[in-house]
């Protein structure tokens, strides 16, 4: 069963509602997912959204956060507020994610791992718009710093969308990569659902 996410705006400093969330955390349940747009790479869709999100970027914090969490993490926050100075401003479901990537290596064994990554996707995720290319030139052998060509390329560019979870996982792997070098990813646009109503 795949986890769902919802996107939570607090309204705070960001070490505090990072602070907060970890202490929460670690007596709800430390394995929880979360993931905060600042520092994961991840922006809203829609250019007004976006707009909205980085002007809002010193008094409000964007947080991705497993759903099973989403109602006890609002209900902790709402009973500390006069603590903390933080407040829930808005949640939202996040129904799909989205992002493009392009590398270049020259080395099959580089280019096996990362075929693995792209082409072996998860359920829920769809690769598009993919143009691999793929070249050995003979004319490259040689000492590979004084060699006018690459004895080997590949490149490959393309959009993966689909599933929040599952698209974050694929992205974290790329950028964490040890061809992280060689690879160039978007951020992650999410798209999201109609706001949930806040309970005072």
């Amino acid at each position: 069963m795949q986890t769902t996410f919802s996107e939570i705006v607090v309204e705070g400093r960001f070490m505090l509602v990072k602070g907060f969330l970890l202490g929460f955390l670690s007596v709800k349940n430390p394995e929880g997912k979360y993931f905060f747009h600042r520092k994961a790479g991840i922006r809203r869709e829609t250019f007004k959204d976006f707009l909205k999100e980085f002007f809002e970027l010193d008094n409000y914090v964007h947080l991705c956060l497993e759903d099973n969490l989403v109602k006890p993490f609002v209900d902790a926050s709402k009973l500390y507020t006069k603590i903390t100075g933080n407040a829930i401003k808005s949640i939202r479901p996040i129904k799909s994610a989205n992002f493009t990537f392009a590398f270049e290596v020259f080395n099959q064994d580089a280019a096996k791992d990362l075929k693995n990554i792209i082409e072996n996707i998860p359920e829920g995720v769809e690769l598009t718009n993919f143009f691999p290319y793929e070249e050995k030139v003979s004319e490259g052998k040689g000492t590979e710093a004084y060699a006018p060509l690459h004895e080997y390329v590949y490149r490959a560019k393309g959009m993966l969308s689909g599933d929040f979870a599952a698209i974050m996982d694929i992205y974290l792997n790329l950028k964490r990569s040890k061809y992280s070098e060689s690879i160039i990813c978007s951020d992650v646009k999410i798209e999201l659902g109609e706001p949930q109503t806040i309970s005072a």
